[in-house]
């Protein structure tokens, strides 16, 4: 069994054609189902079967798939992380960010870091902050950069960058926008714009069972943006980031009150795998990212 063998048995898992991963590799055909023979002799097991017209994996099979993506990944991570030490002007650096820091954080950080280091390529993923912490874990991505209430994790490292609080916030030509506080019973009031699905999402919940608080949610949105030009535009509220209404806040397009009662810490937090060799380039971005935020 080696790399080449599980590159080749991990492709035809995908998509159950040897052909396919002989034109993706730029392989004949018989090479490719050798290699595949050589893999199946070398652990004594059958790993496929062939059923008709569809390929099934067996129980066995089905466990070096998963084995064999740990292993792959791996591999290019530590490819990545070897090309850092080469070269500390090239590289490639994999970040998983939730919404609010990808948009309102990273991108200032991101600018600065590709004046200092052309040649470096970043990807950025963005999902929500579980997603995140999921694909920091599986080592899909270097690190996180999500908003996130403070959280018990063995497998991760979290450090706190800067307060991320949620504010209620709505059109400056609202009749609470000349209020200097809210109340709950004014938040009931309002309808609501809000975030389908996220931590922030998961916060709003818990924080109005906690106050036996009824909301009424207007409607359910799945962009920040999008949220934001609804309250805009109209009669209704939302709860978001204070971060991400700080311009629109200072344009006197939107009014940003304190939320009562709203006894949760959230962060905007780095967050990486505790047993993750951090690269040169990786301290380097995150060293930007704490003295810049």
């Amino acid at each position: 069994m080696n790399v080449q063998q599980l590159d080749m048995y991990y492709r035809f898992c995908q998509c159950k054609s040897v052909s396919k991963v002989a034109r993706d590799l730029n392989l004949k055909q018989p090479t490719v189902s050798f290699h595949l023979k050589k893999l199946r002799d070398s652990v004594g097991i059958t790993l496929y079967e062939q059923k008709g017209e569809e390929i099934v994996l067996t129980s066995a099979g089905a466990m070096l798939h998963q084995y064999a993506e740990k292993i792959l990944r791996l591999v290019s991570e530590t490819e990545r992380v070897m090309k850092d030490y080469q070269s500390f002007n090239r590289g490639e650096l994999h970040i998983g960010a939730s919404t609010i820091p990808a948009s309102y954080v990273l991108p200032p950080i991101c600018s600065q870091f590709f004046s200092k280091k052309p040649n470096v390529q970043i990807t950025l993923h963005v999902h929500s902050a579980p997603t995140i912490k999921k694909m920091v874990k599986e080592k899909e991505v270097d690190f996180g950069v999500i908003s996130t209430q403070p959280m018990k994790d063995s497998l991760l490292v979290e450090k706190e960058i800067v307060s991320d609080h949620l504010v209620f916030v709505i059109s400056h030509s609202h009749e609470y926008a000349i209020f200097d506080k809210i109340t709950r019973h004014d938040i009931e009031k309002v309808p609501i714009y809000i975030h389908s699905s996220g931590s922030t999402r998961e916060m709003i919940n818990e924080w109005a069972e906690k106050e036996k608080l009824s909301l009424n949610i207007r409607m359910e949105l799945t962009s920040i943006e999008a949220i934001k030009k609804m309250v805009s535009l109209g009669e209704g509220g939302a709860i978001l980031s204070k971060r991400a209404v700080q311009e629109e806040a200072q344009q006197n397009v939107l009014t940003v009150h304190s939320l009562p009662e709203l006894g949760y810490n959230r962060s905007i937090s780095l967050i990486y795998r505790n047993d993750r060799p951090i690269s040169p380039l990786m301290q380097e971005f995150m060293t930007d990212l704490f003295r810049e935020v």
